[in-house]
């Protein structure tokens, strides 16, 4: 099995030690820590090339290929940040920041995906909401996300144990939901973003290229699955009124 662990720290520091920790507590798995700062990685510079025109428009050029490749060539994705401010540092913020065509056009539905953040106070929460989210709306399906506290003035060695029990279980979780092979099931929070978008990329087909593209021979999802009626109905429903909305 070959995980890939990102790891948007801007030192190698209390994420990264967890990160190696994982690694040397499953051997039996191809473990790659990928560190942001290290790669060839440039600001996002909001041009929106990649939304309306496709991701091959965008006009930096460096290691954000790579990096797709070596999610696409994963069994299974952790994504890793410490907690800065309440909320992700820079370096892992620009990855969702170049990543956003994905936002507009999920690729990750067979892919398996965990969230973790390192914290010494407060703001966890609202960080591992923000990866969870993105990561959902890619398309990746989640296992729980992990929460590693390192605790100022208090025993790290204590730190370290409770965090290598709460790593290995979450990692076990992953490994167990990659092998199951299941995906998530369309939720009505998926179901009303597609026709939206889907919608949108209609009327707007001139405008927005890659959308339509992307859109034109998708029916009721993104893939072939079937839907319960209820559901269908109700997001029909929501998104005629958004829509209408946003074309008023």
């Amino acid at each position: 099995m070959n995980i890939l662990a990102i790891c948007g720290s801007p030192r190698k520091g209390n994420t990264y030690s967890a990160l190696r920790a994982i690694q040397n507590n499953f051997s039996n798995v191809d473990f790659e820590i990928l560190m942001l700062k290290d790669i060839n990685f440039k600001l996002c510079k909001g041009c929106y090339s990649c939304v309306l025109r496709g991701e091959d428009k965008c006009p930096i050029k460096d290691d954000r290929d790579m990096l797709i490749q070596k999610i696409n060539g994963a069994d299974g994705l952790i994504v890793a940040s410490p907690v800065y401010s309440h909320m992700v540092p820079a370096l892992m913020k620009n990855l969702f920041d170049r990543f956003g065509f994905y936002a507009h056009r999920p690729d990750f539905f067979d892919k398996y995906a965990m969230s973790m953040v390192t914290c010494s106070g407060y703001g966890a929460e609202h960080a591992i909401q923000f990866l969870d989210k993105s990561l959902n709306i890619y398309g990746f399906n989640l296992a729980p996300s992990l929460e590693l506290r390192f605790k100022p003035g208090r025993d790290r060695d204590l730190d370290k144990q409770e965090n290598t029990q709460k790593m290995i279980a979450g990692v076990n979780t992953l490994i167990a939901k990659i092998q199951e092979g299941d995906k998530d099931k369309p939720s009505l929070a998926k179901l009303i973003p597609f026709g939206i978008f889907k919608a949108i990329s209609e009327a707007a087909k001139d405008s927005m290229p890659a959308d339509y593209r992307y859109y034109k021979n998708k029916s009721e999802y993104y893939y072939d699955t079937d839907l319960p009626f209820f559901k269908k109905w109700i997001a029909k429903k929501v998104v005629k009124k958004e829509v209408d909305k946003i074309l008023k």
